[in-house]
Parts: C-alpha cells; structure tokens; sequence
C-alpha cells in the first residue's frame, strides 16, 4: 500500500525505531556467506618517458624557483610501474520510526474529512498494531541521503486538548493572569521621566516606596501593583498618590504624565490583551485537536574507502585522478576475493562484514556497490649533472611527488 508523503510541522514525541522484518536479517547474513561470483578487471597502462617529462614540465611551471630547460636535460632512468587501489564501498539503507503528533482541529473539520464519529477511526489499539514496514515508500534518487515524514494510516484520532483542558485559552504568564503589566515607557513610575515622584515616599499619608512590595509585583520586575475599585496602579505613581490622598502630588502638572499609562504606571498586557488569558497555541482555540502517527522514512548511504599503501602520501593519492577498474551493484555484493592483491580481498570481505554488523536489526539495506579504482604510479631514478635521486609519478593526470621537496631549485 503506497503512503503519500507531506510536510508535517507539528510537534511530537520522541521517535520509537521500529525494527526490519526477520527476513532482511536473513539475507544479511546470508550475503557474508555467500560465494563470489566471476570477476575481471582491467589493466591500467604504464607511464612513458615522454609522459613523465611532460608532468615534470608542467610541475616546472607551477614554481617559480625551477627551471623548465632542467626537465628536458634531466636523464630517466629505470621506471619501476605499479599501482594503487582504492576499494569503495557504499550501502543504502532505510530505516524507519514512528513518533506521536498533535494538530489543531474542530470535531467539524473530523467529521469532514473522515466521516466517521469521534471514535469510530484510528483508536488507539489498532494503531498500536500497525507495523510501519507494511508499507511501501519508495526513495526519490538512489544512493542519496534523504528523509520523508508522513501520516501513518489510519493513526488519527480526536480528542480533548491536555494544555488548557478543553477551555481553549490558557493562563497568561507574562501578566500573572491579572491582564495589567509594567508600562515600559516610564518603567512603571508613572512619569515621563522615568524617575518617581518624590512626593509618593515623602507625604506622610503615602510613604510608599516602589519596588517594596515583592508580593505583589509585576511579570517582569519586583514592582508591586494594587487596585482600587475597578483600576490598576502601580505602586510609587501619581495615580497611587491620588488613590490615597485625593488629590494629585504638589507640583506636578498633566504634562509630567507618562502618556502611555497617564500617571497609573501599568498597561494593559500586551499578550493576553488584558484578559489574562491567551488563547492555547495547541488547539489553537478549539479545545480539541486531532493525534496521529508519524512515519518517518529516513534513506542514508553509509560509504567506507581503504587505499593500498604505497610511498606516496595517501592525502595526495586520494587528490590524484583515478580510474575505475570495477563496479558492481546489487541487493548485497559479495566480497572480492579473485584480485591478484591480496589486501584488497581482504579489505573488501572486512568492509561487507562491518557494513552488515552495522545495519543489522536496524535498518534494511536496499542496494550495495562496491568500485575498484586504480591509481598509476610510476617510481623514477633520475640523473642530472652530479645529482641523482628519485620521484614519483602518479595519478591519471600525472602529478609528481619528491620526497623531499626543495625550496629552491636544487634538481630541477
């Protein structure tokens, strides 16, 4: 049964792996113990004298310090040819798990979609049941990391929302729930300065110091906060001083006023709207909303490499272009065993085995390839006046390697 993938934003669990069926672990281990099939591979072409004087040439040009009349006087001497090989092998394996989500949605939009009643589809026993292998998702492009998140069928379900208890709005935190918060304009004093007037702690009826109360503060600072009748102030504003004397603090005139808050140093809360309640961003405002399954699909290419050694550095010979000798692809390769190098058998057989050790019980494994790539090298004696020594020629695009590389132009 195809699944239809989409792009599924919503928060859930954590991801339960779900484990492959019994019989890819089969065929795991039945591929390492397979027999290799008939292979041949192909010979990489020795370099030449006028293709090493070519390279030294070119290497000429790429420093300033050597000369390239050098490279033409240069003698050659004996030319030892071998090569180097790379095995690759590459695995790609899907794995799949399934974590719990939640959406915003009306008992409406339920019905409309599904047609059935509040609990006649996708309960929670028969989505337990469900094995996320029964399905068929197929990857886009092989041999590419990639993942894919759908509805598992038949997971959905409606229910009351847990986070505000079906009432569609939750408390609001930044307020405390009174819907009045700190005027951040005269930082609660109720001044356009900022600064408290010095009257509010000073007169005898009042003597009341901002940011004494702790009891009662706001959100956001210890600022305390009281009513009277149906208003709101903050304690140590002209309008607190008004509250308890009557009349407004000696001096202080209408354009003294924060003209946000007008003297009361407290605003409505810009998150709940003054309400003290805001509405729930689970449920958006419904109370209810819909539980479901995910599917997650997830597609990897695990890639191992090993190179033969040899004298030149490996930094350098993975640089070097190369050329491939042998490719294979199937459900599961078989490990090389008929190359007249015996490492490379050797590293292929271990590499299998790991790549199968790795997956095992985790995830299945859809496709395997494994390539042989050779690299050209050529060690070369060489003569010029009194100086002899050796170098080496390497890569399909012949670069050159001096073991002990001059600063300045002491063979060429």
């Amino acid at each position: 049964m195809p699944v239809h993938s989409s792009r599924l934003s919503m928060s859930g669990d954590k991801a339960v792996v779900a484990a492959p069926l019994l019989d890819d672990i089969e065929n795991h281990k039945q591929s390492v113990a397979a027999l290799p099939s008939k292979r041949y591979f192909d010979d990489v072409l020795p370099f030449r004298e006028e293709e090493i004087r070519e390279a030294l040439k070119r290497e000429a040009k790429r420093h300033r310090w050597w000369k390239e009349s050098a490279a033409k006087k240069m003698e050659i001497g004996e030319l030892e040819n071998s090569s180097c090989i790379q095995y690759v092998l590459e695995s790609f394996t899907e794995a799949r798990s399934t974590s719990e989500a939640t959406e915003a949605y009306t008992l409406g939009q339920y019905l409309d979609r599904y047609g059935y009643t509040l609990g006649g589809h996708g309960d929670d026993a028969s989505a337990s049941q469900q094995n996320p292998w029964d399905y068929e998702v197929l990857p886009n492009v092989m041999f590419a990391d990639q993942t894919r998140v759908m509805e598992l069928p038949g997971s959905s379900r409606m229910g009351s929302c847990t986070a505000c208890n079906a009432e569609g709005a939750t408390h609001c935190f930044h307020c405390r729930g009174n819907g009045q918060d700190k005027c951040g304009f005269c930082r609660g004093t109720g001044m356009k300065s900022g600064v408290a007037h010095p009257a509010v702690y000073t007169h005898p009826m009042v003597a009341s110091f901002p940011h004494a109360d702790l009891s009662r503060g706001y959100a956001s600072s210890s600022t305390a906060m009281v009513r009277h009748g149906n208003n709101t102030y903050g304690v140590g504003t002209p309008m607190y001083f008004m509250s308890k004397t009557g009349v407004p603090p000696p001096g202080l005139g209408t354009h003294d006023l924060c003209y946000m808050c007008h003297g009361r140093g407290v605003r409505e809360c810009h998150y709940c709207k003054g309400g003290g309640k805001k509405t729930c961003s689970t449920c958006g405002g419904s109370g209810s909303v819909r539980s479901f399954s995910k599917l997650i699909v997830q597609f990897e290419t695990e890639k191992s490499d090993c190179i033969t050694a040899c004298d030149v550095p490996e930094m350098l010979i993975r640089q070097a272009e190369k050329k491939e000798i042998f490719s294979e692809q199937a459900n599961y390769v078989r490990p090389i065993t008929k190359y007249h190098v015996k490492e490379v058998n050797e590293n292929s057989r271990a590499l299998c085995v790991k790549h199968l050790e790795r997956v095992m019980g985790k995830s299945r494994v859809i496709q395997q390839r494994h390539m042989l790539f050779a690299i050209p090298l050529c060690k070369v004696a060489f003569t010029l006046g009194s100086q002899s020594g050796i170098f080496w020629v390497y890569g399909r695009d012949a670069r050159i390697y001096f073991p002990k590389y001059p600063a300045k132009c002491a063979i060429l």
